[in-house]
């Protein structure tokens, strides 16, 4: 489709002709010490885009083009004075959020997921109540328009299995943003990665939508041929943060020609301008880049007209908020429940074919349960083999609480799906916790039930069902603990190495004041009455002990020191006269005999809610 004009273009986009306008936008970093001013990234640029048009923010690397677009969306805060307004009424971070989209320069994909799941669950999210006969269209529509189709039931791609190519990559992250149909597209750099026919595609398709669908599309690109820079129906010229032009795509020529320097052949406008923009190789060129960059603005500077004023089209904000209304959407607290739902139903797909989320955790499950089980292999009830029964049950909560790590790089990949998805309004931090929640715990239930199926039995612990049934009960609750614990790790450091290193740290801790290395009230007294009451392992190991040795009789086997038929017992006995120890004289001597069962599982459920509550506020913090 041919726009050769701001009239055409407002003859086939929807009739409210909306304008957005950024003015006297200008952003500054923090100067280095011993520098009195900081440093302006971008300093004083102002632009006005109409509904179907494109605008392409050009400029050498270093000129603010990526700055000038978070400062668009809202991701920075510029300096006072800044004004963003849709025909003439005022626009905040919340109202840009909710009508705009914006495309990261990073792919942030669930590489378990196929590229039509990837576009479909996009849609969901924002449109929950849509038909999947709707679905399916819109996603058919968009997926066409970017050339998806032939690879639209092909995997994104994983660091152990090959997916998709990064170009393709690009576009899937395109069309994620472009389904929603958004007021307002804000593309980083969407043609990175992109030969120049796939660029071309693109971003003709994106006009191609922006026009029937009365979008307003800004995107910084680098070097677009002549074909790709035709799409685009204004340009914005930047260097060192400020204007140097701002105009119709087809007048750059014309004006680079009044200037004096005219674009010669095999060479576009862009690259043309480029030329004297750059200043990163003057000393290498010998040219005098920076007076040409000057001259170059001074110019644009001396024939530009001011900024206009903004005229207010009767076209009101409320309309613009298209999407209280639009056919799909579900009121609050629907909206809270279809995107858990969908969250959910997305994130047990995931799950369930990324190895690296629970398909190695379970192996190593399995591998310690077949360790125990032929390593504490029938214990037995001689007294002797007490500590053995001890170190069980501490092996199992500790050690299996520590290979929660195994879950930082699954759910790293989440997390950077989560930023791009809030960011772009789709759904809020609570959906994404409750369903992380809801889909860990069958996960990891499974886990846990297959390291007790493997060794309870072998390893001889107390027998029956209902004690097989606690110990399964109460591992779970601690893994559950130390799953959610990790997690506010990875939230908080999203650097797998150091959520590694931190997180393992946290293990050992809750290990060293636990009561199993030295005994509870032998820990010094601050050690004891914080953190050791706080610990979800001292917790589950208790329970796991009383589970076991409540109603066992221990046969005392140590000779007599006396020469007598006195039993000596490995722990102190109540009933030395029948050469036994009970499970019962073993647990007051540790100090934890008196324990209830509720009240433990109590504080340990009430451990991993307060675990999950801060994962909210870790998520909500990190955002910001």
């Amino acid at each position: 489709m041919s726009i050769s004009s701001r009239e055409d273009v407002e003859k086939q986009v929807n009739p409210s002709g909306s304008t957005l306008s950024f003015l006297h936008f200008s952003y500054q970093v923090d100067s280095a010490k011993g520098k009195k001013a900081g440093k302006l990234l971008v300093d004083d640029v102002s632009v006005t885009v109409r509904a179907g048009e494109l605008l392409a923010i050009m400029g050498p690397s270093g000129a603010g083009k990526s700055t000038l677009l978070d400062l668009m969306a809202f991701r920075k805060t510029p300096l006072d004075g800044a004004v963003v307004s849709l025909n003439g009424e005022s626009l905040n971070a919340k109202s840009m959020q909710h009508m705009s989209t914006f495309v990261e320069q990073e792919d942030a994909l669930l590489g378990v997921l196929t590229v039509r799941e990837s576009v479909s669950y996009a849609l969901r999210l924002h449109l929950p109540l849509l038909s999947r006969r709707e679905v399916a269209a819109r996603v058919d529509r968009v997926l066409t328009a970017l050339g998806l189709q032939s690879c639209s039931h092909q995997r994104i791609g994983t660091p152990i299995s090959r997916g998709i190519s990064g170009g393709q990559k690009r576009r899937v992250t395109a069309a994620c943003a472009m389904v929603t149909f958004p007021r307002i597209l804000l593309l980083d750099e969407v043609t990175s990665g992109l030969d120049s026919t796939s660029a071309r595609e693109v971003m003709s398709a994106i006009r191609t939508l922006a026009v029937s669908e009365g979008m307003i599309v800004i995107a910084t690109i680098h070097q677009p041929s002549l074909e790709t820079l035709a799409q685009f129906t204004d340009i914005l010229l930047l260097a060192q943060g400020q204007t140097c032009f701002s105009g119709k795509v087809g007048e750059l020529e014309g004006f680079l020609e009044r200037w004096g320097h005219p674009v010669g052949k095999f060479i576009t406008p862009s690259d043309h301008a480029m030329n004297f923009l750059n200043e990163d190789f003057a000393e290498v060129t010998g040219r005098e880049t920076r007076t040409d960059a000057a001259a170059f603005r001074q110019f644009y500077l001396s024939t530009n007209p001011p900024v206009p004023e903004i005229r207010d089209t009767g076209f009101k904000l409320e309309q613009a908020r298209y999407a209280d209304v639009e056919h799909g959407k579900a009121g609050g607290l629907g909206t809270l429940f279809w995107n858990t739902v969908v969250l959910s139903e997305r994130t047990a797909v995931n799950y369930s074919r990324n190895l690296l989320a629970y398909g190695v955790r379970a192996g190593m499950y399995a591998g310690m349960g077949f360790m125990l089980a032929t390593i504490w292999i029938r214990l037995g009830t001689d007294d002797s083999t007490i500590n053995d029964r001890l170190s069980v049950h501490f092996y199992s909560v500790a050690f299996l609480a520590f290979m929660s790590v195994a879950g930082i790089p699954g759910f790293l990949e989440e997390r950077a799906v989560y930023y791009r998805e809030t960011k772009n309004g789709l759904y809020s931090t609570l959906p994404f916790v409750l369903s992380n929640t809801l889909v860990n715990m069958p996960f990891l239930f499974i886990c846990t039930l297959l390291f007790t199926l493997i060794c309870y039995w072998a390893i001889g612990l107390h027998g029956g069902a209902p004690a097989f049934f606690r110990f399964l009960a109460f591992l779970y609750l601690a893994i559950l603990a130390a799953e959610s614990q990790m997690i506010i790790v990875a939230a908080l450091l999203p650097i797998f190495v150091a959520a590694l290193a931190v997180g393992a740290f946290v293990n050992g801790f809750w290990m060293s004041v636990g009561g199993y290395f030295i005994k509870a009230r032998s820990l010094p007294r601050f050690w004891y009455y914080s953190f050791h009451y706080m610990d979800y392992q001292r917790y589950a190991f208790e329970l796991l002990t009383n589970s076991d040795l409540r109603g066992l009789n221990f046969k005392c086997t140590s000779p007599s020191v006396q020469g007598n038929d006195t039993c000596v017992c490995a722990y102190p006995s109540s009933t030395p006269e029948t050469c036994t120890v009970s499970g019962a004289d073993v647990l007051d001597y540790l100090d934890i005999g008196g324990i209830s069962y509720g009240k433990w599982v109590g504080i340990v459920v009430g451990i991993t809610i307060i675990y999950r509550v801060a994962l909210y506020f870790a998520l909500k913090i990190r955002s910001k």
